[in-house]
């Protein structure tokens, strides 16, 4: 059996099927994890079977339909697995084939080894040519909440395998382009996030500390006491409701790794705060304290696009 590593690292090139498909991997996903690990594709519709596997092996599709007929099967439920199986066997590595595992699509194509019975009797598979992946050729992760409806409803397909309707769409996707409305947005908020970072240099400390308290009450946290200078300590006491967990919020306009190794022996000597967060708006510092989270110019600036504080600071810096 093939023990190729899923999703490889190698860079990539971008893709052009002929044909995209998407597959589930065994009834209820009982495959799945098996065929990500090993870098392999499995079909059921009894194909390992001595009588079935010599009809798909040998192109016999009219007599292999014919058996699910004999069966039982409807006509045109017997063309749908005729048909499936014929792509699995047939496909010469030129199909993409999509499937998704948990929140990630999960994407390949057949490595060009025909079909076999797999070992446990069960259906035949074959090998995914460097693994199956899931990001796309850039190394972005491919998980459900980035893809469109129009995509992300195969998971609730309840055959087998179906062709996609949305095959450009997910071709792009895993090219890692956008439709041409969406990299206007994102060029936009490129460009907002380099304009607030500039916006906030032209704050008053006052509102610089008022900017750094509205960011944080919008994302859960409860200031204690009031904004700014307090306490020579700290300029922000806050907590966080859900978990009664209490920070000490340091606001500077500049600053140096001599100055936060102060504030944060400062927040040791005071032994009533669980976190510690060290705000800038210029320069940049670090340290390796998993207590203390420094937020720099890059990271306020999307702190406050999210909050939707972006007008706010327009108005204050003009």
């Amino acid at each position: 059996m093939p023990t190729t590593t899923a999703a490889s690292t190698t860079p990539l090139e971008p893709v052009s099927p002929r044909l995209v498909r998407y597959i589930k991997l065994g009834e209820g996903g009982c495959w799945e994890r098996e065929c990500i690990d090993t870098g392999i594709i499995r079909l059921g519709f009894d194909s390992a079977t001595s009588t079935h596997f010599d009809l798909c092996t040998q192109g016999r599709w009219t007599e292999f339909r014919q058996t699910f007929i004999d069966d039982g099967r409807k006509p045109g439920t017997a063309t749908r697995f005729t048909n499936e199986t014929r792509i699995f066997f047939e496909d010469d590595g030129s199909t993409l084939w999509l499937t998704f595992v948990g929140e990630h699509l999960w994407w390949g194509f057949m490595d060009g080894t025909p079909a076999r019975p797999h070992p446990d009797g069960d259906g035949t598979f074959r090998g995914i040519r460097d693994g199956w992946r899931c990001t796309d050729i850039r190394g972005e992760v491919l998980t459900k909440d980035k893809l469109s409806g129009s995509l992300t409803q195969l998971a609730g397909y309840r055959g087998t395998s179906c062709s996609v309707g949305a095959a450009v769409y997910a071709i792009n996707c895993i090219n890692g382009r956008k439709v041409p409305e969406v990299e206007r947005g994102i060029a936009a908020v490129v460009e907002i996030k380099v304009a607030i970072q500039g916006m906030l240099t032209l704050l008053r400390p006052k509102d610089f500390e008022l900017l750094v308290d509205l960011v944080f009450t919008s994302s859960g946290w409860r200031r204690l006491g009031p904004v700014g200078n307090v306490q020579k300590t700290l300029d922000l006491d806050i907590v966080l409701p859900s978990t009664g967990e209490r920070a000490f919020v340091q606001v500077k306009s500049r600053a140096t790794d001599a100055d936060l190794a102060d504030y944060i022996q400062r927040f040791e000597d005071l032994g009533i705060f669980s976190r510690m967060f060290f705000v800038q708006h210029t320069g940049r510092v670090s340290t390796t304290d998993p207590r203390v989270t420094v937020i720099g110019p890059q990271e306020l600036a999307e702190l406050v696009l999210d909050a939707g504080l972006v007008r706010w600071l327009i108005e204050k810096a003009s």
